[in-house]
């Protein structure tokens, strides 16, 4: 026979004892789990948000250091106490040991400290890129960098200076952050080889300079490299109609040697291939004048000395009485009586020149010849050059005036990248 049995509520109080404690023991688990894992997120993010800090503090100082190079190379620092007296920056002496860097410096490395302030040794050795760094540095919350200089194209020294740098900066920022930038820094604002002594850029449609290199007494236009062995044709055109003013210009009483010749588009820098293209180029070397403090809207006078070359960037008309260096006119360019010239002239936009009595005066260099609105649009128009008057000048071309011409126009920076 079955019992029954009746279940009272006392009883099943009983059988649920400890339920509580035991739902509550597991949401303490994972209320704590969770706060702890917040607590680490946060832990995390506040070192990944410092350390990012410190990777930007030491990208700035690389920063830094590409524009302290650069300020070196533009020629806008002095050399520290001890290095060689008359020591002047320049491409070649910047990947020269002994002018680029301090006497007491033993590193293999061009880094400038003969003009840089590198005054921190890291650990009495260490590592080549931290034996010296900037001034000031404290590992854990300074900033700083170190700068290497390169030649990427390895010119001879006998071959003269480097066309253009390798600048490698390390920039260190607090707890050993470390960035790595990179440029490669041309030795001129521009590049130019001149085709011929004096270049007349022709017409569009080959219409027909004006050019008259003068009949009175002897003038000699020589394409003969005044500093060296190289020979360029003294009268440049682009058009074989100019090249035939050019060569019927050359009288018994003028000396051209060697004579006139046509020089294809292709043999032209890129700047000079079409009208658009000089105009592009007008408007960005009068942006480095302005930065040079050189631009001018008239001009009169000498520009530079031998010796002491300067940039002279004049957008209108100018009467040149001598002088060294670039000089760029977009207006007309007048030469009286005897001015003694060496470097490069660049007559563009206006493409006017007037040698006003020739006398005795002696040009190095090279000449060029453009004419175009520079504030519109259309192509090459016809220029004009014309000597006038009596003496026995001399205009040849010469590659080391054209060489120091350039160089003064500013180093250019052509790239940078982080490597």
């Amino acid at each position: 026979m079955k019992k029954n049995v009746e279940i009272t509520s006392d009883h099943k109080l009983k059988s649920q004892r400890g339920a509580a404690l035991i739902m509550t023991l597991m949401i303490s688990t994972l209320l704590l789990a969770a706060g702890g894992a917040l607590v680490l997120v946060t832990s995390l993010s506040a070192r990944t948000t410092m350390d990012a800090t410190a990777e930007m503090q030491a990208y700035y100082s690389a920063e830094a250091g590409l524009n302290d190079a650069m300020n070196v190379l533009r020629g806008n620092v002095a050399p520290k106490v001890g290095m060689p007296n008359n020591t002047k920056i320049s491409f070649r002496n910047a990947v020269t040991a002994n002018k680029s860097n301090l006497p007491s410096d033993s590193s293999a490395s061009f880094r400038l400290s003969g003009w840089l302030n590198y005054n921190y040794t890291s650990d009495g050795g260490g590592s080549p890129d931290r034996v010296a760094l900037t001034a000031n540095y404290s590992p854990m919350n300074g900033l700083a960098y170190s700068v290497d200089l390169i030649d990427p194209d390895s010119i001879p020294v006998a071959d003269g200076e480097p066309n253009r740098l390798r600048v490698r900066v390390t920039g260190f920022g607090p707890k050993g952050a470390r960035r790595q930038l990179e440029m490669i820094v041309n030795r001129s604002n521009f590049n130019y080889g001149p085709p011929a002594m004096l270049l007349m850029v022709g017409s569009e449609n080959c219409s027909g300079m004006t050019f008259n290199v003068g009949d009175s007494n002897a003038k000699e236009y020589s394409g003969h490299d005044h500093a060296g062995s190289s020979v360029l044709p003294s009268f440049g055109a682009t058009c074989q109609q100019d090249q035939a003013i050019e060569e019927f210009a050359d009288d018994k009483t003028t000396t051209a040697n060697p004579a006139a010749a046509t020089i294809g588009n292709s043999s032209l820098p890129p700047w000079l291939r079409s009208a658009d293209e000089a105009r592009a180029f007008l408007i960005d070397q009068k942006s480095n004048a302005q930065n040079q403090g050189r631009y001018f809207t008239t001009y009169s006078g000498t520009s530079g000395a031998d010796g002491a070359p300067e940039f002279t960037f004049v957008d209108g008309n100018c009467t040149l009485d001598g002088g060294a260096g670039l000089l760029i006119v977009t207006g007309n360019l007048t030469l009286p009586g005897n001015p003694n010239f060496k470097g490069l002239i660049l007559v563009l936009g206006g493409g006017h020149v007037e040698r006003d009595g020739g006398g005795e005066g002696e040009i190095f260099g090279s000449i060029t010849v453009a004419k175009f609105d520079i504030n519109g649009t259309g192509g090459f128009q016809e220029p004009y050059f014309d000597t006038a008057g009596g003496g026995n000048s001399l205009m040849q071309y010469d590659s080391d005036a054209i060489r120091q011409a350039l160089n003064i126009s500013g180093p250019r920076v052509l790239g940078i990248h982080e490597y």
